[in-house]
């Protein structure tokens, strides 16, 4: 069997018009005719074009010598010419005799990359001539949609390659394919050689293997694969490096080849030797093997080499196969990939085993027009999806031979796109060149959040994997017990498995796609976890105010199966607590924290037939009063209510401070009088502190006490309070005793009035009680002055001032009366 593709032969050029008996005399109409049918059936489209050229001489408007002009125009990949052709017979002759003209004419457009006029054309065909050739509509509607395709994929260009035509040190009018890199040097083929003594002419065209150097010199590779008059391409370097694998081919008509896989030693010097046909099944009689390529199989670990071939059981015209190389038993039987090949044609793969890509080449898919470059990982059971390279890797052109670099920043491939060099200027058929391709990596990262389904929140303790979905092969695992995020870097072109678990809960799948990933981007997947258990929030409050209260431990006791271990935990940060119990149970929560009485709440699941959300609010009771004792406050001599020795009184202490407060210098003063210099200075400062930090001060306090004082007793609980007055000792102590109690009297009147009076009906209820206790003098200290005709020393001396003063010594209560 031939092969059904020429695209990697390349057509000869040089046609000697002498044959076929048109040497020496003028040739009729009817002679170049038959030189052109003649060369046509033989498949040199490039002669018989030139003879239909000069038959449409006689008559440029003959259609059927048009049409078959058109066709050996279309068959040499002269696209812009056949498409004038095609379009002359139907626009300006009106032809209707040659209806798949309009089918080829939108080819033709296609292939140009005029996706406009292509369209219209197929549509054209449709509407105008579906009904004839059912095989043929179905490929117009298929062609058309893939049009649409090709629009799609022009309009979104890859922002993150840059292409690069190779040089003319490397690149000819000829076609030079199959650019790699063996041992850091580059190895292509190239078709500008001609056969050496061929058995008939004209001399065609053969193709060689060629390297540039590391000095960048290009010369035959040497040895034993380019010693021959065939053609010689596609170098492939075996996995340990050893061995090249390369195609050898050979004309079975002006067009068509067969080509057998061979092997050769790579010499120390790069020289070819000790060659091997490689056999059956790998090369078969009567069918091509072409295009090899060589790896270590991720999933078996064994050497591989991917081929393409048009033998039995493939999938249509030429296939990739594989086979495993056991150094013992040889090759396997090649296996068709069937995820992959159509029943058009695909041809040279690359596989990059650091990506688990096959690259290859197809003209049976949806794409620009002509052959694309396509990918597909491969995976534990086979191929995945089949994925177009883009643009601008694909042109509406041929693109072939895709070669990526190890690290994948650098890729080769060959194209006969506008701007490839022609071997006929005129024609602007063949030939391919070898392009670089310089791919910026994406930056691609994937944070996924975890949160609880029913409450939204998120969802600490959770674990997510990363999968590789077509592999199936676990890539990261991450778990975060202080957050819900969960980083994880990406790789360009996968499909991603996302899974998110917690104990307790049922677990979260997502999938992520990169494949078409236009530019770097951080992505954010959110992830709910669901479960059957019961979500239960606590929050911890002091009674008094109904403050967050932090710090608190919550014990939660299983009542239904006492054998269960208690949940503790205990929150320093905050009030929030959050637990997952089970449904059908009963629970006791203990609120626990030092210096608060315990709160306790009983908590009944068995209602509940599916998991919902609990809230429990704590309320945990703190007497505060007694920290912010003792509270001392301070009186001015004799006050109040001067030389009385009544134990009442109706002033008010605050109206006392304001007083005693304007006599701060008086006493500084008085005190003073008899001292001079830094003796004086210490003792103005001395009742500087004295006033301000002491007199001042201590009614501060009891303003912010009485404060705390209401909020106990606006919650319902008894307070009593114990007073003790005192004095200095300059009277005697009956009178002291009273000016004591007057004392304490004053500051009962302060609390009454404080606010609107909001303590009057609690000392008129009861609820608010008061001890007071007078001492009048019988603490004094026996060092504080008490003669009554020394003012100086008995009023005005700091150490009698402090002796003038109510003391709130204890605060406590019962529990709540409400």
């Amino acid at each position: 069997m031939t092969s059904k593709s020429n695209i990697y032969s390349l057509i000869f050029t040089v046609l000697i018009l002498v044959q076929g008996g048109l040497y020496g005399q003028t040739p009729s109409k009817r002679k170049y005719i038959e030189a052109a049918e003649r060369e046509f059936a033989d498949k040199n489209y490039y002669g018989a074009l030139l003879y239909y050229n000069e038959v449409l001489e006689f008559d440029r408007d003959d259609r059927d010598i048009l049409y078959k002009s058109a066709e050996a125009a279309r068959h040499f990949n002269s696209y812009t010419k056949a498409a004038e052709k095609y379009q002359y017979l139907i626009d300006s002759l009106k032809d209707d005799t040659h209806p798949e003209a309009v089918f080829w004419l939108a080819n033709m457009k296609q292939h140009a990359g005029d996706y406009s006029e292509a369209d219209k054309y197929y549509d054209l065909y449709i509407s105008e001539y579906g009904g004839i050739d059912t095989l043929m509509t179905a490929r117009a509607k298929k062609e058309k949609a893939s049009v649409s395709y090709a629009r799609t994929l022009a309009a979104r260009p890859k922002k993150n390659v840059k292409l690069e035509k190779l040089g003319n040190d490397i690149n000819t009018p000829a076609s030079e394919v199959a650019g790699s890199l063996i041992r850091d040097e580059f190895y292509f083929s190239s078709m500008k050689y001609k056969e050496e003594k061929p058995a008939k002419l004209p001399f065609r065209d053969i193709s060689k293997i060629l390297k540039k150097s590391r000095d960048s010199i290009v010369d035959l590779v040497p040895g034993v694969a380019n010693n021959r008059n065939n053609l010689v391409s596609n170098a492939a370097l075996s996995s340990d490096g050893s061995t090249v694998y390369y195609t050898v081919c050979d004309y079975i008509n002006g067009s068509d080849i067969r080509c057998n896989i061979f092997r050769a030693k790579l010499g120390p010097d790069d020289t070819l030797a000790d060659e091997v046909k490689l056999p059956d099944p790998i090369n078969l009689p009567g069918f091509t093997s072409t295009h090899p390529n060589l790896t270590l199989d991720s999933i078996t670990g064994k050497e591989m080499i991917y081929f393409v071939s048009d033998r039995k059981g493939g999938a249509g015209g030429l296939d990739i196969w594989y086979s495993l190389i056991d150094p013992k038993f040889g090759f396997s039987e090649p296996i068709n990939i069937r995820e992959i090949n159509t029943p058009d044609n695909e041809i040279t793969p690359f596989y990059n085993k650091e990506s688990n890509f096959l690259f290859f080449s197809s003209d049976g898919r949806e794409g620009m027009g002509g052959y694309d470059i396509f990918k597909s990982v491969r995976t534990a059971n086979g191929f995945g999806n089949v994925v177009n390279g883009g643009v601008p890797l694909n042109s509406s052109y041929h693109d072939i031979y895709y070669y990526e670099v190890q690290g994948g920043n650098t890729a080769y491939f060959s194209s006969n796109r506008k701007g490839a060099l022609y071997l006929d200027d005129y024609f602007e058929s063949c030939c391919y060149d070898i392009y670089k391709m310089d791919i910026t990596k994406l930056e691609l990262d994937l944070n996924a959040l975890t949160f609880d389904k029913i409450t939204g929140r998120p969802l600490k303790n959770a674990t997510v994997i990363l999968i590789d979905q077509d592999t199936g092969a676990e890539i990261a695992r991450v778990r975060n017990d202080d957050g819900n995020d969960h980083k994880f870097p990406l790789d360009e072109d996968k499909n991603y498995l996302i899974i998110a678990q917690r104990e307790n809960y049922y677990p979260d799948t997502l999938t992520l796609s990169t494949f078409g990933a236009e530019k770097s981007e951080s992505i954010t997947k959110k992830m709910y976890l669901s479960t059957d258990m019961m979500l239960l929030d606590v929050f911890t409050f002091t009674k008094i105010g109904k403050l967050a209260l932090p710090g608190t431990t919550i014990t939660i006791t299983d009542m239904t199966d006492p054998s269960k271990k208690e949940i503790i935990e205990v929150n320093n940060l905050s009030n929030d607590f959050h637990f997952m119990v089970d449904r059908g149970k009963q629970y006791r929560i203990t609120a626990r924290k030092e210096g608060y009485t315990d709160a306790v709440e009983i908590l009944d699941t068995r209602p509940y037939d599916k998991s919902a959300l609990i809230t429990v609010d704590m309320y945990l009771d703190k007497f505060v009063l007694q920290d912010l004792l003792p509270i001392t406050l301070y009186f001015d001599n004799d006050l109040p209510d001067l030389a009385s020795k009544r134990t009442i009184t109706n002033t008010k202490y605050g109206e006392l401070l304001t007083n005693y407060m304007n006599r701060k210098e008086d006493y500084k003063d008085k005190f003073s009088k008899p001292l001079s210099g830094t003796e004086a200075d210490l003792v103005r400062n001395d009742f500087e502190n004295f006033f301000e930090g002491d007199v001042r001060g201590g009614y501060d306090k009891f303003r912010m006490f009485i404060g705390n004082l209401l909020q106990e007793l606006e919650a319902g609980n008894q307070v009593e309070l114990i007073l003790k007055g005192f004095t200095s000792p300059r009277a005697e102590s009956k009178y002291n005793l009273a000016l004591g109690q007057r004392r304490v009297n004053s500051v009962k009147n302060e609390m009454i009035i404080f606010g609107n009076e909001q303590l009057r009906q609690y000392f008129l209820s009861g609820q608010l009680k008061i001890t007071d206790i007078s001492f009048g003098k019988e603490l004094s200290p026996p060092d504080v002055p008490a003669d009554i005709k020394d003012e100086r020393n008995s009023i005005y001396n700091i150490k009698a001032a402090k002796q003038r003063r109510v003391e709130i010594l204890r605060a406590s209560r019962n529990k709540a009366t409400n």
